[in-house]
């Protein structure tokens, strides 16, 4: 009776045996790879070749996956390789036009700020420039306008100043003892003048009432002493006064030569600074246009890094991908070699029996 259950138990194992080598090897046919392997062990086994050379079989494929996977390896590696270059260059390229884009970008708006003073500082120039002139002109009007008065003023008291020594000469003649009727013509030539002035007439006042108590009451020594003394007064008083103008208007034309010199001096300080500052301001134009330029140029480039960096990511990614996948289906199909020499080595009959019955 025990041996029977012996013999029962060792049937059992057998059995679950068959069974689980049948549903291994089942598997394995169900893989696309392992089934091109059986395919393979079927032949050598229809073939009735040596076990050895089917296990030769299973090891030369498992030496090509190896040497595939050794392969793939290096290539991988090289991408990699290849990849961090890239990657990094491209990461150097971005860093450069964005430093750049930041530079002109400061550049554009330091050059800005400064053109709005430029701009300013011109605008003041030519106002003052402006007011320059306007200031020369109104200042050369009066001088030349004062220096015009000083000539009529002057002239007048020549005019005078000739009337009184016509009288002079008049009363000398006079004295001398020509008689009234002998100058009577010169006499009202005289008269009229004197009495005809406008600009001195207070002056000549008392001279002209004794020229004519003079005519009316006729010629004697003491009147013609008097009107000689008057004479002489109001000349010195003509030549004083006119000695007086004249240091005024030397003057004047002194202040005004000086100070023509200085608005003269000064409208070419203002104008040379204008033409600087136009310089100045085209020059600070351009380089706002040029930076303006370089950061479209910069942006434009950053771009297309970013893109050319984006792509080169997404290549490395999906040959990451690539080689994790296939270093997977090897490793599956290593397993399956690694399966079918145990089957193989250990259920040699089962295993040959499962292939056999393969279609």
């Amino acid at each position: 009776m025990q041996k029977l259950a012996i013999l029962t138990l060792v049937v059992v194992l057998a059995a679950s045996k068959f069974v689980d080598t049948h549903a291994s090897l089942a598997q394995i046919d169900s893989d696309p790879f392992g089934n091109v392997v059986l395919s393979a062990i079927k032949a050598h086994i229809q073939a009735q070749t040596p076990a050895n050379e089917v296990n030769m079989l299973l090891n030369g494929v498992a030496a090509g996956l190896q040497q595939d996977q050794n392969d793939h390896d290096h290539a991988f590696e090289l991408d990699t390789t290849t990849n961090n270059r890239i990657v990094e260059d491209l990461e150097k390229e971005i860093l450069y036009h964005q430093n750049q884009i930041a530079s002109n970008t400061q550049l554009r708006d330091d050059t800005i700020e400064a053109l709005a003073v430029s701009e300013e500082d011109i605008r003041v120039t030519i106002q003052d420039i402006a007011t320059n002139e306007s200031t020369y002109a109104r200042e050369e009007a009066t001088r030349n306008q004062q220096h015009e008065t000083f000539v009529a003023k002057v002239a007048a008291i020549d005019d005078v100043i000739d009337a009184i020594d016509e009288a002079a000469k008049l009363i000398q003649h006079l004295s001398l003892g020509a008689s009234f009727v002998q100058v009577k013509s010169k006499y009202e030539t005289i008269h009229k003048r004197l009495t005809d002035n406008t600009s001195h007439s207070q002056l000549l006042q008392p001279v002209v009432a004794a020229l004519t108590e003079l005519a009316t009451h006729g010629v004697n020594q003491k009147a013609l002493t008097k009107i000689a003394q008057l004479l002489s007064e109001i000349r010195q008083q003509l030549v004083s006064e006119k000695a007086a103008k004249t240091d005024v208007e030397e003057r004047q034309a002194a202040h005004w030569a000086e100070f023509s010199v200085h608005l003269s001096n000064e409208h070419t300080r203002l104008v040379e600074r204008k033409a600087q500052l136009e310089v100045q301001i085209q020059e600070q134009k351009d380089t706002i246009e040029d930076a303006q330029s370089w950061i479209e140029f910069h942006t434009l480039e950053l771009e297309n890094s970013e893109e050319r960096l984006a792509g080169q990511q997404a290549w490395y990614a999906v040959q990451s991908q690539i080689y994790e996948t296939q270093t997977a289906e090897r490793a599956a199909q290593n397993e399956i070699v690694d399966r079918l020499q145990e089957h193989i080595s250990e259920k040699l009959s089962t295993t040959a029996q499962f292939i056999s019955k393969r279609n």
